[in-house]
C-alpha cells in the first residue's frame, strides 16, 4: 500500500556566514550584482544570510553608492557610500564576491562592535582592489607617527 508523503514545511534558515561555490562569505562582505540592461556592476554589503528548506541559499541586500571620485574600473571602498537597504534577498548564485569588509564604515550596523572609533586611529591606510600606485611619506610625516 502506497503512503502518501507528509506535506512539506517551509523553514528559513538564517546565518552569519555562508559557504558558496568555494567562496567563504560574511556578513559585511561586498558583492557585485550585473544589471541585465545596462551589464554594468553596482555594488552592495551583505547584511544576513538565508537558506531555505531547499537549501538555496540567498542574501539581504545594502547597496552602496558612488560619489564623484568613484572609479569607473574597480571598486574603492572609501569613495562609495552606504545606500538604501533592500527589501528581498537575492540569490548568492546573482551575487559575485567583491572583498571583505573593507573597514570599520563598511560593517554591519548591527555589529556588537564600535564602528565609530572611539579613540584616533593611527597608521591606518586605506587600499582596494587593483593595481595602486606606490605613494612615497614624507620623512617629517613618518617621524610623527
Amino acid at each position: 500500500m502506497p503512503i502518501k508523503a507528509p506535506e512539506s514545511v517551509s523553514t528559513v534558515i538564517t546565518a552569519e556566514s555562508i559557504f558558496y561555490k568555494g567562496v567563504y562569505y560574511q556578513i559585511g562582505d561586498v558583492v557585485s550584482v550585473i544589471d541585465e540592461q545596462d551589464g554594468k556592476p553596482y555594488y552592495a554589503q551583505i547584511r544576513g544570510f538565508i537558506q531555505d528548506q531547499y537549501c538555496e541559499k540567498s542574501a539581504a541586500l545594502t547597496w552602496l553608492i558612488p560619489t564623484l571620485s568613484s572609479p569607473r574600473d574597480q571598486f574603492d571602498p572609501a569613495s562609495y557610500i552606504i545606500g538604501p537597504e533592500e527589501d528581498l534577498p537575492r540569490k548568492m548564485e546573482y551575487l559575485e564576491f567583491v572583498c571583505h569588509a573593507p573597514s570599520e564604515y563598511f560593517k554591519s550596523r548591527s555589529s556588537p562592535f564600535p564602528t565609530v572609533p572611539t579613540r584616533p586611529e593611527k597608521g591606518y591606510i586605506w587600499t582596494h582592489v587593483g593595481p595602486t600606485p606606490a605613494i612615497t611619506i614624507k620623512e617629517t610625516v613618518a617621524n610623527h607617527l
